[in-house]
């Protein structure tokens, strides 16, 4: 029986370093705090939001044969996250980023994708062995590996999301075949469509040609603290985010596509889809780090009501 939300996609350890300000111009700065390390990446954040919104999660990814593959799995593990297709690599490190934090914010970041860059269309094969009932997947994918995704989910019938995070000027979406939902944050909207999304009007055309680009049943424009716009090729809909104070995005987009994927599967409606979504990332926003910012079903559905 279908019923795990499959997520394919990086799974990384974060170092985080607390400094005064981001160096530039051959400069060293010195961190007076501890640094930390906490698991990260895009696919890891996105399968613990499924998991936390209490659907079945099972994350597609690859890490290194060392120590900081394996304590990122166990934080997956912890987080109920269905790690039987974790790939340990025999070759390349676990991914890894180097975070600079200052009094403000990000200051800046250096990051090595590892493992994490080596999912093949064979790993995403043997993926489908867990019997997904929705798959979702980001543009930093290998490009074979994203069409045989695609193409897999069409022949088993299921809903392909793509995150457009990695998005690139001239990326090929024509080739991705499907019943496929694109969720992307304004940066991205811009870059796939050229167009710049601060009207209504521009919401609309960029959806338009979202949907000229590939075959899509939905296009969810991520629009920061103005919501999300949706529409699916003759209705479109603004839909408000709750507007909670933002103080630390790191996982806020991925938090976004998990919620999206657990509360669709549950109505197969977008903009229930979408509202739950906006709750999720909201929260999400508000409060500081990775996982740890990350909300239970519980949390979203009372900022709901």
């Amino acid at each position: 029986m279908r019923n795990t939300v499959l997520t394919i996609g990086p799974a990384t350890m974060d170092v985080l370093l607390n400094v005064p300000y981001a160096p530039n111009g051959g400069r060293t700065v010195f961190s007076k705090d501890r640094y930390s390390f906490t698991p990260g990446g895009n696919g890891a954040y996105t399968a613990v939001a499924v998991s936390r919104s209490d659907s079945s999660s099972t994350l597609l990814t690859r890490v290194g044969e060392d120590e900081q593959g394996s304590r990122v799995v166990r934080h997956l593990i912890d987080d109920n996250v269905n790690t039987n297709y974790i790939i340990k690599d025999p070759v390349n490190q676990t991914g890894l980023s180097v975070y600079l934090i200052e009094e403000y914010g990000l200051g800046g970041s250096a990051n090595f994708k590892g493992a994490s860059a080596k999912i093949s269309s064979a790993n995403v094969e043997k993926a489908f062995d867990c019997m997904p009932l929705i798959v979702n997947t980001n543009l930093e994918l290998d490009g074979e590996a994203l069409r045989c995704t695609a193409a897999l989910c069409e022949d088993s019938g299921l809903p392909f999301i793509l995150d457009a995070t990695g998005a690139y000027e001239n990326t090929r979406l024509s080739s991705l075949v499907g019943d496929n939902v694109i969720i992307a944050g304004e940066k991205e909207i811009e870059v796939l469509t050229g167009i710049r999304p601060d009207s209504t009007e521009n919401y609309l055309r960029a959806c338009i040609n979202l949907f000229d680009k590939m075959p899509l049943r939905f296009a969810v424009l991520k629009l920061g603290r103005r919501g999300a716009y949706i529409y699916d090729g003759k209705y479109c809909e603004l839909l408000m985010s709750p507007g909670l104070q933002s103080v630390d995005t790191t996982a806020e987009h991925q938090c976004f596509v998990g919620a999206f994927c657990s509360e669709f599967i549950r109505t197969y409606e977008v903009d229930k889809a979408t509202k739950y979504a906006l709750a999720a990332s909201s929260i999400c926003a508000s409060k500081v780090g990775g996982f740890a910012s990350i909300p239970t079903r519980t949390e979203i559905e009372n900022i709901l009501n």
